[in-house]
Protein backbone atom coordinates (compact mmCIF):
# COMPACT_ATOMS: atom_id res chain seq x y z
CA UNK A 1 0.00 0.00 0.00
CA UNK A 2 2.88 2.36 0.87
CA UNK A 3 4.55 1.71 -2.47
CA UNK A 4 1.27 2.40 -4.29
CA UNK A 5 0.78 5.73 -2.39
CA UNK A 6 4.41 6.68 -3.05
CA UNK A 7 3.90 5.98 -6.76
CA UNK A 8 0.74 8.12 -6.85
CA UNK A 9 2.56 10.93 -5.00
CA UNK A 10 5.47 10.86 -7.46
CA UNK A 11 3.01 10.90 -10.38
CA UNK A 12 1.19 13.94 -8.97
CA UNK A 13 4.46 15.83 -8.43
CA UNK A 14 5.53 15.07 -12.02
CA UNK A 15 2.16 16.25 -13.41
CA UNK A 16 2.44 19.51 -11.45
CA UNK A 17 5.98 20.09 -12.76
CA UNK A 18 4.95 19.37 -16.35
CA UNK A 19 1.88 21.62 -16.10
CA UNK A 20 3.89 24.52 -14.65
CA UNK A 21 6.57 24.13 -17.35
CA UNK A 22 3.91 24.35 -20.08
CA UNK A 23 2.82 27.78 -18.88
CA UNK A 24 6.35 29.14 -18.35
CA UNK A 25 6.41 31.01 -21.67
CA UNK A 26 2.99 32.62 -21.17
CA UNK A 27 3.12 36.44 -21.30
CA UNK A 28 2.48 38.36 -18.08
CA UNK A 29 -1.10 39.60 -17.78
CA UNK A 30 -1.56 43.33 -18.45
CA UNK A 31 -1.72 45.58 -15.46
CA UNK A 32 -5.17 47.07 -14.84
CA UNK A 33 -5.65 50.79 -14.27
CA UNK A 34 -7.48 52.15 -11.27
CA UNK A 35 -9.49 54.43 -13.49
CA UNK A 36 -12.43 52.28 -14.44
CA UNK A 37 -14.28 49.12 -13.71
CA UNK A 38 -12.19 46.33 -15.27
CA UNK A 39 -10.68 48.75 -17.86
CA UNK A 40 -7.23 48.41 -19.37
CA UNK A 41 -5.36 51.59 -20.18
CA UNK A 42 -5.22 51.92 -23.94
CA UNK A 43 -1.75 53.39 -24.57
CA UNK A 44 -0.46 51.68 -27.70
CA UNK A 45 1.64 54.28 -29.43
CA UNK A 46 2.86 57.39 -27.68
CA UNK A 47 1.77 60.69 -29.19
CA UNK A 48 2.44 63.89 -27.32
CA UNK A 49 0.64 67.19 -27.63
CA UNK A 50 1.64 70.53 -26.14
CA UNK A 51 -0.64 72.77 -24.11
CA UNK A 52 0.74 76.31 -23.82
CA UNK A 53 -0.47 77.60 -20.44
CA UNK A 54 0.57 81.08 -19.33
CA UNK A 55 3.55 81.06 -21.68
CA UNK A 56 4.76 77.67 -20.44
CA UNK A 57 4.49 74.32 -22.21
CA UNK A 58 2.81 71.29 -20.67
CA UNK A 59 3.27 67.96 -22.42
CA UNK A 60 0.27 65.63 -22.59
CA UNK A 61 0.90 61.99 -23.54
CA UNK A 62 -2.15 60.95 -25.51
CA UNK A 63 -3.82 57.54 -25.32
CA UNK A 64 -4.41 55.69 -28.58
CA UNK A 65 -8.21 55.64 -28.75
CA UNK A 66 -10.77 57.04 -31.24
CA UNK A 67 -11.69 59.99 -29.00
CA UNK A 68 -8.12 61.23 -28.57
CA UNK A 69 -7.36 60.69 -32.28
CA UNK A 70 -10.47 62.72 -33.15
CA UNK A 71 -9.26 65.49 -30.83
CA UNK A 72 -5.75 65.48 -32.34
CA UNK A 73 -7.24 65.74 -35.84
CA UNK A 74 -8.64 69.15 -34.82
CA UNK A 75 -5.23 70.51 -33.74
CA UNK A 76 -3.90 73.14 -33.58
CA UNK A 77 -6.53 75.06 -31.62
CA UNK A 78 -6.98 77.67 -28.93
CA UNK A 79 -9.47 76.99 -26.15
CA UNK A 80 -10.61 79.16 -23.26
CA UNK A 81 -10.64 77.14 -20.02
CA UNK A 82 -12.62 77.89 -16.88
CA UNK A 83 -12.64 76.25 -13.48
CA UNK A 84 -15.38 73.79 -12.65
CA UNK A 85 -15.97 72.34 -9.20
CA UNK A 86 -12.53 73.10 -7.81
CA UNK A 87 -10.97 70.01 -9.40
CA UNK A 88 -10.85 70.60 -13.17
CA UNK A 89 -10.51 73.20 -15.90
CA UNK A 90 -12.81 72.71 -18.87
CA UNK A 91 -13.40 74.10 -22.34
CA UNK A 92 -15.50 73.34 -25.40
CA UNK A 93 -13.84 72.47 -28.72
CA UNK A 94 -15.73 73.61 -31.83
CA UNK A 95 -16.71 70.06 -32.77
CA UNK A 96 -17.91 67.25 -30.52
CA UNK A 97 -15.64 64.21 -30.39
CA UNK A 98 -16.42 60.60 -31.16
CA UNK A 99 -16.94 58.18 -28.29
CA UNK A 100 -16.71 55.11 -30.51
CA UNK A 101 -15.44 52.13 -28.52
CA UNK A 102 -15.23 54.18 -25.31
CA UNK A 103 -16.11 52.71 -21.93
CA UNK A 104 -19.38 53.81 -20.31
CA UNK A 105 -17.43 56.13 -18.02
CA UNK A 106 -14.22 56.51 -16.07
CA UNK A 107 -12.62 57.77 -12.85
CA UNK A 108 -10.20 60.67 -13.48
CA UNK A 109 -7.21 61.51 -11.34
CA UNK A 110 -5.06 64.62 -11.10
CA UNK A 111 -3.11 64.93 -14.36
CA UNK A 112 -5.71 63.33 -16.65
CA UNK A 113 -6.88 64.98 -19.87
CA UNK A 114 -10.39 63.84 -20.75
CA UNK A 115 -13.53 64.38 -22.79
CA UNK A 116 -16.91 64.59 -21.08
CA UNK A 117 -19.32 63.50 -23.82
CA UNK A 118 -22.63 64.61 -22.23
CA UNK A 119 -21.51 68.26 -22.29
CA UNK A 120 -18.99 68.06 -25.15
CA UNK A 121 -16.12 69.55 -23.13
CA UNK A 122 -12.46 68.68 -22.75
CA UNK A 123 -11.05 68.71 -19.24
CA UNK A 124 -7.69 69.08 -17.53
CA UNK A 125 -7.91 67.56 -14.04
CA UNK A 126 -5.80 69.07 -11.28
CA UNK A 127 -7.39 67.00 -8.48
CA UNK A 128 -8.73 63.46 -8.28
CA UNK A 129 -12.44 63.07 -8.92
CA UNK A 130 -15.04 60.32 -8.69
CA UNK A 131 -16.40 58.13 -11.47
CA UNK A 132 -18.32 59.99 -14.19
CA UNK A 133 -20.56 58.31 -16.76
CA UNK A 134 -19.70 59.61 -20.23
CA UNK A 135 -16.08 60.49 -19.38
CA UNK A 136 -13.39 59.31 -21.80
CA UNK A 137 -9.73 59.59 -20.78
CA UNK A 138 -7.67 60.94 -23.70
CA UNK A 139 -4.25 61.49 -22.17
CA UNK A 140 -2.07 62.30 -19.19
CA UNK A 141 -0.15 65.48 -18.36
CA UNK A 142 3.55 65.09 -17.73
CA UNK A 143 5.40 66.30 -14.61
CA UNK A 144 4.52 69.85 -13.56
CA UNK A 145 1.30 69.96 -15.58
CA UNK A 146 -1.04 69.58 -12.62
CA UNK A 147 0.48 72.61 -10.85
CA UNK A 148 0.28 74.77 -13.98
CA UNK A 149 -3.36 73.82 -14.56
CA UNK A 150 -4.27 74.45 -10.91
CA UNK A 151 -2.71 77.93 -11.20
CA UNK A 152 -4.57 78.90 -14.37
CA UNK A 153 -6.70 82.01 -14.21
CA UNK A 154 -10.39 82.12 -15.05
CA UNK A 155 -11.06 82.16 -18.82
CA UNK A 156 -7.42 81.43 -19.63
CA UNK A 157 -6.62 80.80 -23.29
CA UNK A 158 -4.62 77.62 -23.89
CA UNK A 159 -3.00 76.83 -27.23
CA UNK A 160 -2.93 73.12 -28.08
CA UNK A 161 -0.78 71.60 -30.81
CA UNK A 162 1.05 68.41 -31.70
CA UNK A 163 4.63 68.18 -30.48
Amino acid sequence: MRVKLLGIGVAIVMLVLIASACGANEPEPRERTKSGPEKEENVVKQTTIIAEIGGEEVEISMHDNPTSRDFMNQLPMELTFKDFGGFEKLSYPQEKLTTEGAPEGDTPSAGDFAYYAPWGDVTLYYKDESYAKGLVLMGRMEDGGVEKVAGMGENEVVRLREK
